[in-house]
C-alpha cells in the first residue's frame, strides 16, 4: 500500500469555495522546525469508538427494606479545550460528514507530526518588546524590499495591469501585500502544512492567551478538502508555521474561497504562479470591501490631540461632520474631489513606545479592507507606505497622493 494517502483527484478548474476566519494572516515563513515528534495526545489510529459492552457481571445483593431515592448529580458543563483524542474523533467524523473518507483522514492524521516549533511560535514572546510603529515600519519600508518590489512589478507588469483593470486594486498595493507577506515569494514557509495545522488543531498551547484550536481545526478541514479538490498531496504542501500557503500566504479557508486562476491555465497555484497570487490578492481585497479609485488615507489636518477620535476598531465609525466639529481641516489637494467627505472615516493611531509618541492618520474604507488581510493598524499602514514608495520610485507619482498623503503627527 502506498504510504502517502491521497484523496481522489477532483476538478482543478475555476475558483474553489469555503471559508476563512479572519485573516489574520499569520506571520510569514519561519525556519524549518527540528525533527518532529509524533502528535502528542492523539491515538495512533483513526478514532474508532469502542463497541458498548455489558461490563462486569453483577454480584447478588441482599434485598433492601427500602430503596433510597437517588438524587441526580448534575454533570458540569465541559470547560477548556477539548482533549486531543476526543477532538480528533470528532474531527474525523466531521470530515466523513463533508464527504471525505474517514479511514484516509485517520491515516493522514497518523502521519501528521507534532511540532514544538509551531507551538512555540504562536505564543507571544516570553519577553514582551516595546510596541513601536517606527521599528515595525522599518522592517518593510527599506531599500532592498523596495528595489525587489520594483523588479517584481516590472517582471509581472501584464498580470498586474490585468488584475488592476479587473478588480480596481492598484498594482502597487498588490505587490506590496506580497512583499510584506513573503518578500515577493522568497520566504513562503518550510513547515508541512498538515503538521502545523494538526499541531494547532489538537495540541494548541495551553499557556496561550486564548484557545484557538477550533479555528485551526476548521483550517485543517479546509486544507484536506482543498487537497481532495485539487489532487494536492496533503503530506507535501508546505507553508508558514500557522499553515498559510503561497506568495500571498492564504490560509486554507481563504484559498478555497478567494483564490482565483490569474493565468487562465485552469488551476490555482499560489506558490508557483505569480499571476494566480496577484489576482487572488486583488480578489481578496475586493471581497473585503476595497473600493476602486478611492484612497487609503486622506490629507486631513487633525486637531492638536486627536486621541479621543480613535476607537481602535476595524470599521470606520466617524464622518467628516464629526471630524470637522472636533477641529479637523481638509487642505485642498490638486485633482482630488470632495467625494470622500461623504464616506465613513476613522482616525487610526500608530504608537511608538520607545518615545511615547503617536502618529495619527485619517483612514478611508480601503484601509479597513487591508486590515481584513491582517488585523493590525501597523500592518495595513506598512502595506500602504511600501506601495507609496514603489510608485514613487517607479515614477508613478500621479497616484502617490491618492494612496497615502502625509498627515500631521
Amino acid at each position: 500500500m502506498n504510504s502517502t494517502p491521497r484523496f481522489p483527484t477532483g476538478s482543478r478548474s475555476g475558483p474553489i469555495v469555503a471559508g476563512l476566519a479572519a485573516l489574520a494572516l499569520w506571520g510569514c515563513a519561519s525556519p524549518p522546525p527540528p525533527a518532529a515528534a509524533p502528535m502528542q495526545g492523539v491515538p495512533p489510529s483513526p478514532g474508532m469508538q469502542a463497541a458498548p459492552g455489558s461490563g462486569p457481571a453483577a454480584q447478588p445483593v441482599e434485598p433492601a427494606p427500602a430503596a433510597p431515592v437517588a438524587v441526580p448529580v448534575p454533570v458540569p458543563a465541559p470547560s477548556g479545550p477539548m482533549p486531543a483524542a476526543e477532538a480528533r474523533r470528532a474531527f474525523v467524523a466531521d470530515m466523513a460528514g463533508r464527504g471525505l473518507d474517514a479511514a484516509r483522514v485517520g491515516v493522514l492524521l497518523d502521519q501528521a507530526k507534532y511540532s514544538e516549533t509551531v507551538a512555540r511560535l504562536v505564543l507571544p514572546p516570553s519577553s514582551p518588546t516595546v510596541r513601536s510603529w517606527p521599528r515595525y515600519r522599518a522592517r518593510f519600508i527599506e531599500s532592498r524590499r523596495i528595489k525587489e518590489g520594483i523588479a517584481f512589478q516590472e517582471e509581472h507588469a501584464q498580470d498586474l495591469a490585468r488584475a488592476e483593470a479587473r478588480y480596481g486594486v492598484p498594482a502597487s498595493i498588490i505587490v506590496s501585500v506580497i512583499g510584506v507577506e513573503t518578500f515577493y515569494g522568497r520566504v513562503t514557509g518550510n513547515f508541512r502544512v498538515i503538521d502545523a495545522l494538526a499541531t494547532l488543531a489538537f495540541n494548541y498551547p495551553a499557556q496561550a492567551r486564548s484557545d484557538r484550536s477550533a479555528f485551526f481545526r476548521e483550517q485543517l478541514a479546509q486544507f484536506l478538502i482543498w487537497c481532495k479538490e485539487t489532487g494536492a498531496d496533503p503530506l507535501a504542501v508546505k507553508g508558514s508555521y500557522a499553515g498559510a500557503i503561497g506568495l500571498p500566504q492564504f490560509m486554507p479557508g481563504s484559498l478555497r474561497q478567494f483564490a482565483v486562476d490569474g493565468d487562465g491555465d485552469g488551476r490555482i497555484d499560489l506558490l508557483a504562479s505569480p499571476a494566480d497570487a496577484i489576482a487572488s490578492v486583488a480578489n481578496f481585497l475586493v471581497e473585503h470591501g476595497w473600493q476602486r479609485d478611492q484612497p487609503v488615507f486622506l490629507p486631513v489636518r487633525l486637531p492638536g490631540d486627536p486621541a479621543a477620535l480613535v476607537d481602535g476598531g476595524l470599521k470606520p465609525t466617524l464622518d467628516w461632520t464629526r471630524l470637522q466639529a472636533a477641529g479637523a481641516r481638509a487642505p485642498k489637494v490638486a485633482g482630488m474631489s470632495d467625494a470622500w467627505m461623504q464616506w465613513p472615516l476613522a482616525v487610526i493611531d500608530l504608537y511608538d513606545g520607545a518615545t511615547g509618541t503617536t502618529e495619527y492618520r485619517v483612514a478611508a474604507p480601503n484601509f479597513f479592507a487591508l486590515t481584513e488581510y491582517n488585523r493590525s493598524y501597523f500592518y495595513a499602514t506598512s502595506v500602504t507606505d511600501l506601495a507609496v514608495e514603489l510608485e514613487r520610485r517607479g515614477r508613478v507619482a500621479s497616484r502617490v497622493s491618492q494612496l497615502n498623503t502625509p498627515v500631521d503627527k
